[in-house]
């Protein structure tokens, strides 16, 4: 039997998820910042999504940072989309795995 649960690992999951306040993307050189459009959360996987729907923001889409509550970097995604008027979602996706040690 496993030590860890997949309970435990959604429950991590989830922390991980509820941990995350807001986006910053990096668009031609400006940092903007975006809300979180959706979180989904299936066991031990967590997928964050951001959606750029401005029009006013089109152009070459640099980075995309998910950041905690205090501006605490979380997870970085370099990117290279160019974004037209029409809307783009990035996503985030973490699984929660647990490796090594004792089964």
């Amino acid at each position: 039997m496993a030590i860890v649960q997949q309970k435990t690992l959604s429950l991590l999951a989830g922390d991980l998820s509820g941990h995350v306040d807001h986006a910053l993307v990096v668009i031609n050189g400006q940092v903007k910042t975006y809300p979180i459009y959706r979180r989904l959360q299936d066991g031990n996987k967590v997928t964050i999504y951001v959606y750029l729907n401005d029009e006013g923001d089109a152009g070459l889409i640099q980075t995309a940072t998910l950041v905690d509550s205090t501006g605490e970097a979380l997870a970085i995604k370099p990117t290279a989309i160019t974004k037209g008027a029409a809307g783009v979602m990035i996503a985030f996706a973490f699984t929660i795995t647990i490796q090594g040690g004792a089964q």
